[in-house]
C-alpha cells in the first residue's frame, strides 16, 4: 500500500512526547522523563517576558518569505557578536533561519552530500542520538562514526582519530563530505579547547570538507569553583585566515536550549558561504518559522539587558541542579562523567548493574533489559546504544528538570540499579 520508503519510515516510529509526566502530589505515579533535553527551570521566567508582548496582524500573514524576517536574522546577528566574540562581525545575510535546527541538520547534509552516492558525514562518538534519523532519514546520506579509544576527545590528539577515520572511510569506498561537532558537546557537556578547534579545521582544509559546528548550548556553560573547565570558545571566534576557506565551516544555533524555548521551533545556521545560504534558503519553503515564533525571538533577543540577566539565572540554576544531581548519584554509587559544565544532561556509567542474560553477546541486550526495567519504575532515559556509545550501560540523564522530579528519577534510578523494588 505505502511506498518502499514510506513502509520504511513507518517502521522507524516518532516520539510521542511526554505522557503521564509525574507530579509530586498530582501524579506521584507518573513517569519521571530525562529524555529530552529541556531547560524547564526557566520556562516560567520567558513566559512571563513573552505575555507582555503585543503582536500586531502582521504576525498572521506569510511575512517576508521563508527564512527569518530581517529584524530577527539582524537580532541574532547582534547576540552572537555579543556572546560568541567572532573574530569578524557576522552579517544578518549570514543568518538562515528554519523551524528548528533538527530540520536544518536534514539541510546540511542535503546541501553537501549527493544521496545514494557512498557520500557520508563523519562524527565522533558518542554523540548526540538523533543525528541518525536527522541527517539521514529522508536524505540517503551516510555517517561515519569515528572511534577516538582512549584519546580524550577534546584534546588536539583527536584530530589523528578524525583523519584515520577519514582515510578509512574512503578505503571503503565513502566519500566523506563534512565533519559535524557539538560544541558543547551532547551528550558528555564538554567544551572543545581553542587548540583542537584549530586543528579540525585545519585536517577539514587538508580534506576539503565541511566543518559544522552544532553550538545550540552555546550559553547554557555555567563556571564550577570544583573543578577546572574548558569554557566555550565559538568556531567563529577563530580568525580562519591561513587556516580555511571560511566557505566551507557553518555554525548551528537555536532558541531551544539556552532560552529554554522548544516549542518555539526556530533554529538558524550561520555561514559565509553565499551558495551554501542559498540551497538552504530554497529548501526552508518546507520548515518555515512561525511568524508568530519569530516576533517573540526578535523581542527576546533584542533586549540584550534582559538576555543577560536571564542567562545569568539559567546559568545558577543549571550549576545547583547539576551539583544535587551529582550528590544524588554519588550517594546511590552510580558512576558519571564528571568533567562536564555545559548542556543540561549527565552521562552515566550503568555498566555495574546491567542485568544478566541469556542473550548478553556484547552486552547490548542487556542495555536494552535495563532500560526496560526503568521504563517500568517510572524513568525514562536516552540510551547510549543510540548515542553510538563505545560500551554498554551508558544513559543521558537530563537534569534540569524541577527539584522534586529529579530527586524521585535519582531515586527510582538507584533502586533499580541496586535491584530493590520501586514503591
Amino acid at each position: 500500500m505505502l511506498s518502499a520508503r514510506g513502509a520504511r519510515w513507518a517502521k522507524i516510529g516518532y516520539a510521542h512526547g511526554a505522557q503521564n509526566r509525574f507530579h509530586p502530589t498530582e501524579n506521584p505515579q507518573g513517569m519521571v522523563s530525562f529524555d529530552n533535553a529541556e531547560n524547564w527551570l526557566m520556562h516560567s521566567d520567558l513566559t512571563r517576558f513573552i505575555n507582555k508582548l503585543n503582536f500586531d496582524e502582521s504576525c498572521c500573514a506569510y511575512g517576508e518569505g521563508y527564512t527569518g524576517t530581517l529584524r530577527l536574522r539582524a537580532a541574532m546577528a547582534n547576540h552572537i557578536n555579543n556572546h560568541f566574540e567572532p573574530a569578524h562581525r557576522i552579517d544578518a545575510e549570514e543568518i538562515t533561519f528554519a523551524a528548528g535546527v533538527t530540520d536544518l541538520n536534514e539541510a546540511c547534509a542535503l546541501v553537501t552530500c549527493n544521496p545514494d552516492a557512498d557520500e557520508a558525514i563523519m562524527l565522533g562518538r558518542p554523540v548526540y542520538g538523533a543525528f541518525s534519523r536527522d541527517l539521514c532519514m529522508r536524505t540517503g546520506v551516510g555517517l561515519e562514526y569515528v572511534p577516538v579509544g582512549d584519546t580524550d576527545q577534546f584534546s588536539p590528539a583527536c584530530v589523528a582519530a578524525f583523519d584515520a577515520g577519514y582515510e578509512a572511510a574512503k578505503s571503503r569506498g565513502k566519500t566523506v563530505r563534512a565533519l559535524i561537532i557539538c560544541n558543547p558537546h551532547n551528550p558528555l557537556g564538554q567544551c572543545y579547547p581553542r587548540e583542537t578547534l584549530v586543528g579540525l579545521l585545519q585536517l577539514c582544509a587538508r580534506k576539503g570538507i565541511h566543518l559544522i559546528s552544532d553550538e545550540i548550548y552555546a550559553l547554557s556553560v555555567y563556571n564550577r569553583n570544583d573543578r577546572k573547565c574548558e569554557v566555550f570558545t565559538s568556531i567563529r571566534s577563530i580568525d580562519f585566515s591561513g587556516i580555511i576557506d571560511p566557505r566551507q565551516v557553518h555554525v548551528l544555533y537555536g532558541m531551544s536550549k539556552d532560552f529554554g524555548a522548544g516549542g518555539m521551533r526556530l533554529g538558524c545556521v550561520i555561514s559565509q558561504n553565499r551558495e551554501f545560504t542559498d540551497a538552504v534558503r530554497s529548501r526552508c519553503r518546507f520548515a518555515s518559522p512561525s511568524q508568530f515564533s519569530m516576533e517573540i525571538a526578535a523581542s527576546l533577543l533584542e533586549d540584550q539587558d534582559y538576555i543577560r540577566s536571564f542567562l545569568e539565572e539559567s546559568h545558577a540554576r543549571l550549576l545547583q541542579n547539576r551539583l544535587l544531581a551529582e550528590s544524588l548519584l554519588s550517594r546511590a554509587g552510580i558512576d558519571f562523567h564528571d568533567k562536564g559544565n555545559a548542556g543540561l544532561f549527565i552521562w552515566l556509567d550503568l555498566n555495574p548493574f546491567l542485568p544478566i542474560t541469556e542473550t548478553n553477546g556484547d552486552g547490548w541486550s542487556a542495555q536494552r533489559l535495563l532500560s526496560e526495567r526503568l521504563e517500568q519504575a517510572g524513568v525514562s532515559m536516552s540510551t547510549g546504544e543510540s548515542y553510538r556509545a563505545p560500551e554498554p550501560g551508558r544513559f543521558r540523564l537530563v537534569f534540569s528538570l524541577d527539584e522534586a522530579s529529579l530527586r524521585e528519577g535519582i531515586r527510582r534510578i538507584s533502586h533499580i540499579a541496586s535491584g530493590v523494588a520501586v514503591e
